[in-house]
């Protein structure tokens, strides 16, 4: 197994277990927090999604994110930096649609998936993982306040291809995955 038949077994397997969350728990109860604490599953899986989308498509290959085609049904069109934070904006919340949410959030691993498993075949799309992108322009374009983002500006600034690929596609993913399985396993929901 190759660097890029690695990564994209992660994102199989990531993408996998949070259909096992998006299949499983009923669209309506993902606006309420679970057992009346913490954050709703909406706000979790949206924040994942945006990290990732951004992280993938607007700062490591710099194209269109995937939130482009999914803008209108998800809720939001504008001010989409919204969903960077991990704390909840519920004025955004309650904008999303669930259905799509979970809809945009498997679309956007499959897009990299799909971009990782083409690269594999023509390594000529894949960037250097040891060069630094430019995320703070990327952050930038989308209009991410740097005073309420400075954080993530911070952390995001010097970082390697490798880490948005590694923490933010990946890391990052699993560790909100968790979070979820816990929230539906609370939920009852739990197919094992």
């Amino acid at each position: 197994m190759n660097l890029q038949q690695w990564i994209a077994a992660d994102l199989t397997s990531l993408r996998q277990r949070l259909g096992g969350f998006v299949n499983v728990v009923p669209p309506e109860l993902w606006s309420q927090p679970v057992d009346h604490g913490g954050l709703p599953p909406l706000a979790i899986a949206w924040h994942l999604a945006r990290h990732h989308d951004v992280a993938v498509n607007a700062v490591v290959r710099r194209t269109p994110e995937v939130l482009d085609d999914w803008a209108s049904r998800v809720g939001i069109t504008s001010d989409t930096w919204q969903g960077l934070s991990e704390a909840e904006d519920r004025d955004t919340t309650a904008l999303l649609d669930p259905v799509s949410v979970g809809g945009y959030l498997l679309d956007v691993i499959d897009h990299t998936l799909a971009w990782v498993t083409t690269a594999a075949v023509t390594t000529a799309d894949l960037p250097d993982l040891d060069a630094v992108p430019d995320s703070a322009a990327a952050l930038a374009q989308l209009g991410t306040p740097t005073d309420r983002f400075d954080w993530l500006y911070a952390m995001w600034a010097g970082k390697t291809n490798h880490f948005f690929l590694s923490w933010e596609a990946i890391g990052h993913g699993y560790n909100h995955l968790g979070e979820l399985i816990s929230l539906r396993n609370r939920l009852g929901l739990s197919p094992f």
